[in-house]
């Protein structure tokens, strides 16, 4: 497809790609990938054809091939697909075509897994024949070198690390900050890529900075007493990456997620800190003034279920259980 940009008005192009380029705008992708898998497949000789998106057009394209050569299949969902909260198609007949095409590959697949328990259920529940799995987001000692957190540490230093986009906006956390009346606090955003983020003006410190390469957030932990999320109400279904690295840190997050969603349900599952309804502005700062009267209390469960090498093997496992 033709560069939009430039062409159209900014405003058009989402619209239009989405119109034209179904399951997603990397359509040349897809066809590309579909045309050379059977020749790879030829020499390579596999005896799993393993596919990830996004772009879904990957998944398409590798259950396409599959169906027509019989080689079993495993595909693994990056993100939700009719169930995404950023799914918007175009029509009625785009949605029905994405779900036709999210049905195809689901069924053609031997298993699937997921980075989401909440994702997992919903493929289970919707596609009962199917076998899905769920390998969450992880993370690793050897990443980085993070020291003990400090209790006596001011001031107390909460960080937010990750691209801020969409529905994660840090500003409902630093206005239930500022009605805490706490002043021995900072706040850091770090790896605001895109710019999307301006602190304003603020009774404590708030510093913003861009991109950091993963080593350096050893550094970057180790200078934090805490970590703090913010997910409105439509990312209920959203169970960031960053989590996980939190809970490497050992230091506690206290999240403004949705009340029962992904992000909630996983930080009461695994002990990993505080969350409190966004959806409930009032209750945020009470929890707020809890959560950093009770840090010094807090003792870090063990993220070594999350370890690259306990994903790993949970994958190799179902590699190896729809061998051919």
């Amino acid at each position: 497809m033709v560069p939009l940009a430039g062409v159209l008005p900014k405003a058009w192009i989402d619209p239009v790609r989405r119109y034209f380029c179904v399951p997603d705008p990397e359509t040349g992708w897809k066809k590309l990938l579909q045309r050379r898998l059977p020749d790879l497949l030829q020499r390579e000789r596999p005896e799993v054809l393993w596919a990830n998106s996004v772009p879904t057009g990957s998944l398409v394209a590798a259950a396409a091939v599959a169906r027509a050569t019989s080689i079993p299949l495993v595909i693994d969902f990056h993100n939700e697909w009719t169930r995404n909260m950023y799914y918007r198609p175009s029509t009625p007949r785009h949605d029905a075509e994405h779900h036709r095409l999210e049905r195809e590959v689901i069924e053609t697949a031997k298993a699937v897994t997921t980075l989401n328990p909440m994702h997992t259920e919903d493929l289970r529940a919707r596609f009962p024949g199917v076998k899905v799995e769920t390998i969450e987001n992880g993370c690793d000692l050897t990443d980085y070198d993070v020291s003990p957190p400090d209790p006596a540490r001011r001031p107390i230093v909460l960080t937010y690390a990750g691209t801020v986009y969409g529905h994660q906006s840090p500003l409902p956390f630093l206005r239930a900050l500022q009605e805490t009346g706490r002043n021995d606090v900072e706040v850091r955003v770090i790896g605001d890529s895109f710019g999307q983020f301006d602190a304003g003006s603020w009774p404590f410190k708030v510093t913003v900075e861009g991109h950091h390469t993963h080593r350096e957030l050893g550094g970057l932990f180790s200078g934090s007493s805490a970590f703090f999320l913010c997910l409105e109400p439509p990312a209920a279904r959203q169970l960031p990456a960053k989590l996980y690295e939190y809970l490497r840190a050992g230091r506690p997050t206290f999240a403004i997620v949705p009340k029962d969603g992904a992000a909630d349900r996983w930080i009461r599952r695994h002990g990993a800190g505080d969350s409190v309804d966004s959806a409930a502005p009032d209750l945020w700062t009470p929890a707020l003034r809890r959560f950093l009267d009770n840090l010094s209390t807090y003792r870090a469960p063990s993220a070594e279920p999350f370890y690259r090498r306990a994903q790993t093997g949970a994958l190799a496992a179902i590699l190896d259980g729809v061998r051919r």
